[in-house]
């Protein structure tokens, strides 16, 4: 149910995008524009590209979410969130094992799934790989992101394990190496 949210969301995102460039073509050729009006009209139209191919990026690679909820139970996770600032906002520090945390970020879109409809901030549910990422939803899984290590979005190389059979079912590995995609 959480999954079918999320795709009607990125429709809808997508939907949005795209009708802002298309009704303002539209009015400029019906309507005569005043004077004030033609520079927000110019940046909507030049920034609308930009807009419209990051949702539609988003809404293509949504299946991966369901492949990896398909492969992955959902796990409740103690978190925490970093403080504010510093390239390190909607950062989330999940604590999988006593002694290890994994230090994950949402994508293609940074949500701050601490304030978003989250009963218990202090608990994160988990699906994936802790290697790669995964999906993160409050308690509840009622709001699936995509998740991804924040180790593996550096340019530093990184030694690690061979990915397992689950992992390339799930698509975040393939051939045996762990992939470094956001989508």
């Amino acid at each position: 149910m959480a999954y079918r949210k999320l795709v009607r969301r990125r429709r809808l995102w997508f939907a949005g995008f795209l009708s802002v460039p298309l009704l303002l073509i539209a009015v400029g050729i019906h309507q005569t524009m005043p004077n004030w009006s033609i520079p927000l009209v110019a940046v909507a139209l030049l920034a609308s590209p930009v807009t419209l191919a990051i949702s539609a990026l988003a809404l293509i690679h949504t299946p991966r979410t369901a492949r990896i909820l398909r492969s992955y139970p959902w796990r409740a996770y103690p978190c925490r969130y970093p403080p504010r600032g510093q390239r390190r906002d909607f950062f989330i520090i999940v604590t999988i094992a006593p002694a290890q945390e994994l230090v994950l970020h949402t994508s293609p879109y940074r949500c701050d799934l601490q304030h978003r409809q989250n009963q218990h901030p202090d608990v994160i549910w988990f699906a994936g790989d802790p290697v790669c990422g995964g999906v993160l939803s409050p308690a509840g899984g009622h709001y699936p992101a995509r998740a991804m290590c924040a180790a593996l979005s550096d340019n530093r190389p990184r030694e690690l394990p061979p990915a397992d059979a689950l992992a390339e079912r799930a698509g975040l590995a393939k051939d045996g190496r762990y992939l470094r995609r956001w989508f």
